[in-house]
């Protein structure tokens, strides 16, 4: 992952990221299966899936009513931006995936945004999934190889959010 300065940079462009097919086909199905899952979690009101109440937690934990309000009137808003961060990420990526070519993919700003976001959400997801409480647990469970994937994920996300704060220090510099 790299940051573009001086001549390099393409207006908009915050961020560049080296995506190799493999690695692009990796998060293109777990974007996808994200936004499967949550768009699922539209069509029933109660989360039976522990993932589910992870990626979308209770607004009010101690207060049934308020988190049954709150439920109910923003559920749809928050599953539907969650949805489009993993959508960004999964359209970012097809080409790359469906062409088999490895290729760099510019970043702007609020796509660096939602990937960060997306690859949170996806975590989330695989920690539930291994039994991982808190960040540096081992977890208890999980398929073969899932640990390596939720390490890569958190290392992606790392340098993205390295990517927008140097950008962030850039512009706060030019201004």
């Amino acid at each position: 992952m790299t940051v573009p300065t001086g001549a390099d940079a393409e207006p908009g462009v915050v961020g560049i990221v080296h995506v190799e097919p493999e690695e692009a086909r990796i998060l293109v199905s777990l974007a996808d299966q994200l936004q499967a899952l949550l768009a699922e979690a539209l069509e029933s009101p109660i989360d039976d899936d522990s993932a589910v109440r992870r990626v979308l937690p209770d607004a009010y934990r101690h207060e049934p009513e308020l988190a049954d309000e709150w439920r109910r009137l923003s559920r749809r808003g928050l599953v539907d931006r969650k949805i489009g961060f993993a959508r960004t990420l999964s359209r970012a990526l097809a080409p790359v995936a469906d062409e088999g070519i490895a290729r760099s993919v510019p970043l702007s700003t609020d796509a660096a945004l939602d990937w960060v976001r997306g690859i949170g959400d996806l975590r989330l997801v695989i920690a539930d999934r291994m039994g991982i409480i808190v960040d540096g647990d081992n977890g208890t469970f999980g398929e073969p190889g899932l640990r390596d994937v939720y390490d890569w994920l958190a290392w992606m996300q790392d340098g993205l959010v390295q990517v927008l704060e140097s950008s962030e220090g850039s512009a706060e510099a030019g201004a």
